[in-house]
């Protein structure tokens, strides 16, 4: 349930009328439309992107302990 808190979180942060991250809230707007395969290879694909930058930017942060197959 804190996930969806923290993501929810920021999502309206996105949204703050004097600090507009539009990009996000595009991204996640057209993400809604895809169906759930679709969701879940684009968010499978940021899940790899993202763990490939964390490994790039400090290799020792990296915890291979909960890596998925």
């Amino acid at each position: 349930m804190i996930q969806i808190q923290e993501l929810t979180t920021k999502i309206l942060m996105a949204s703050r009328p004097h600090c507009t991250d539009t990009s996000l809230l595009a991204f996640l707007s057209e993400l809604g439309e895809l169906d759930d395969k679709g969701r879940e290879q684009v968010l499978d694909t940021a899940r790899v992107a993202y763990d490939a930058h964390i490994e790039r930017e400090d290799p020792s942060a990296w915890d291979y302990g909960c890596y998925r197959d």
